[in-house]
């Protein structure tokens, strides 16, 4: 596809983009091939280089190391979209009913509300005012009322 010069830590290398989409990239760096994940600013990358084949005598360019994201529990809300924590309407410990204002966040230039799913107590706040948080990521754990008979 394209040819570039990347200079890293004063270092100069050839490089080659073999493929790309708007989540992934094979690049080829000084006969290395690299997978790479094309992560959004703002969100929290699942990876950043892997490389896929190695060639004799040939040192990568260094890539900066991944970051786990964490899972999102059952109960937890999410971000819908990357954004900036805002404001936080809840404490940990508190009972939250169904549609409850939890958090305020912006993404896209829009203040977003998020708010309770469902009944229960907040077991775990995930973020801080302001936090920037990437699509999916883990905002407020809600744990379930007890289910009752009749």
């Amino acid at each position: 596809m394209s040819q570039y010069k990347l200079k890293v830590n004063g270092r100069e290398y050839g490089a080659r983009v073999l493929e790309l989409s708007p989540e992934r990239a094979r690049i080829e760096v000084e006969d290395q091939i690299y997978e790479i994940e094309l992560v959004e600013i703002g969100r929290r990358p699942d990876a950043a280089v892997l490389p896929q084949a190695q060639s004799a005598g040939v040192s990568p360019a260094p890539a900066s190391p991944a970051t786990k994201k964490i899972p999102a529990p059952g109960g937890a809300m999410t971000a819908p979209l990357p954004g900036l924590i805002l404001k936080i309407d809840v404490k940990e410990g508190e009972n939250v009913s169904a549609g409850q204002l939890l958090l305020s966040m912006e993404a896209m230039k829009m203040e977003n509300q998020i708010n309770a799913a469902h009944n229960g107590v907040v077991r775990k706040i995930f973020v801080a005012e302001g936090d920037s948080v990437g699509e999916g990521d883990p905002l407020v754990e809600i744990s379930r009322p007890e289910m009752t008979t009749l």
